[in-house]
Parts: C-alpha cells; structure tokens; sequence
C-alpha cells in the first residue's frame, strides 16, 4: 500500500472482524495469510483457520508445522477448561498470531468428532474475538472452511464485519452467489457485509456483475482495515474494478 512512505500522516487501521470464506470450498489459506500479513504491519493481527473440514491449509501454506500449537488443541482445551486461544498460538513477529488446523490430525478422526458439548463450535468464533480483543489484537481473520451448516463456519460468519468471498474460477460464481443470498434473506447478514476477491484478476469484472458487490484483487484486500484518510472507505464500487 503507497501510504506506507508518509510517516507523519499514520494510516487509519478499523478495528473489525474478517471471514475469508469460499462456499465452492476452495482453499482460501493464500488469500487469509496475505491478508494477515499485509494488516499486521499496521496493528496486532489474529488470523485462525476453524476446522470444520480439518484440512490443515494454513500451516502447509505458512510452513508453520507444530504439534501442540494448532486449533485443534485449542479446541478441545477451550470446552475441557476455557482456555484462551491465544495460548496455542504461532507468532510471526510483534503483531501477527497464526492459528491453523492441526497438520498430524488424523484425516479420519478431526477435531470436530472429538468436541462433545452441542454449544463448544457455536460459541469458539465468539470467543476467540474476545481473546484476541483482551490480547490487543485489533483485527481478527477467521479462515473459514466449512458450509453454512458447519457451527463454527456459520457463527464466524455472523460475527463477522466483513465476509470476504474467494472465488478462484467461474464455476465457483453460481454456489457463492446462492450462499451470498442465503445469508441476506434467512440470517439478515447486510448485503454491504459481502466483498469478493480472486487470485486470478481476470475474473474480477465477472464476480463483480453476479455477485452485486465491491470485488478487490487480493493485493488490495487490506484496505478493507487499513485506510490512508481517516473516515474514508477505500472499498471499490462494483464499476471501478475493470479499472484496477
């Protein structure tokens, strides 16, 4: 982001919650860390992967292979004793806290079979905002791998200030405009909520037209928490992404 060079006028950085989500269930860990990465020059950042799928995206991408420091441990030390989240944390640098899917899980036996209160998964996006808040991690990134029907997919998608839909092929489009309008029409998410984005900027245009709302190339995802002004939106309208 060119504000960097301007020193003697801070960025505004909002203290917000994300959810990188791709309905079509496509691995959105690429998109999730550059993201974190890209906010936690400004401020304290939280990025957690919730492993509705157990695949362990995040610490394959990141290359941050730990066995006890992962959110499947966070998981189950949260429902055994209220543990915070915080404490099985990966930590890049003074501002960034990773938190991903368990990479020696076994693919047969997830986390989520091994949770026994029905309220734990409902209740762990919620509870990882208020840690993280407590921490004085001003920004919290949920990687969401699940469906709507997956609990901590759904509640992280409540929470969330802004729901950031990855898309990565035009196939995709279709799913995650029908998902995007379930939201809207039976859990009263704003429609505003929603931005798109992809790794491939040759679709830009397209999600934008079909999916009604503001589309960012993966670079500029930080600008959603980081604006140069204070006060201003730097989001694009759905008319100016040909131009980016």
């Amino acid at each position: 982001m060119f504000f960097r060079n301007h020193p003697s006028s801070p960025p505004e950085v909002r203290r917000q919650t994300l959810a990188v989500w791709s309905p079509g269930g496509n691995n959105t860990s690429i998109v999730s860390l550059s993201l974190a990465k890209s906010i936690s020059a400004f401020t304290g950042t939280f990025l957690v992967e919730l492993p509705c799928l157990g695949i362990p995206h995040l610490a394959i991408e990141s290359g941050l292979m730990d066995r006890s420091r992962h959110v499947d441990a966070a998981l189950l030390e949260y429902e055994r004793n209220g543990s915070s989240p915080i404490d099985f944390c990966i930590h890049t640098g003074q501002n960034l806290a990773l938190l991903g899917a368990n990479p020696y899980a076994l693919p047969d036996h997830p986390v989520v079979h091994k949770i026994s209160a029905p309220d734990t998964l409902q209740n762990f996006p919620e509870f990882c905002v208020t840690q993280a808040r407590k921490n004085e991690y001003q920004v919290v990134i949920f990687d969401c791998q699940g469906v709507l029907a997956s609990p901590m997919t759904f509640y992280a998608l409540r929470l969330a200030d802004v729901i950031i839909l990855v898309v990565e092929r035009p196939s995709d489009i279709a799913w995650t405009l029908l998902n995007k309008k379930r939201l809207i029409e039976g859990y009263d998410i704003a429609a505003n909520t929603f931005v798109a984005s992809s790794l491939d900027s040759r679709y830009l245009a397209e999600i934008s037209e079909v999916l009604e709302c503001p589309v960012l190339p993966v670079a500029k995802l930080a600008d959603l928490v980081v604006s140069e002004k204070p006060g201003t939106s730097p989001v694009l309208h759905r008319k100016q992404v040909a131009a980016t």
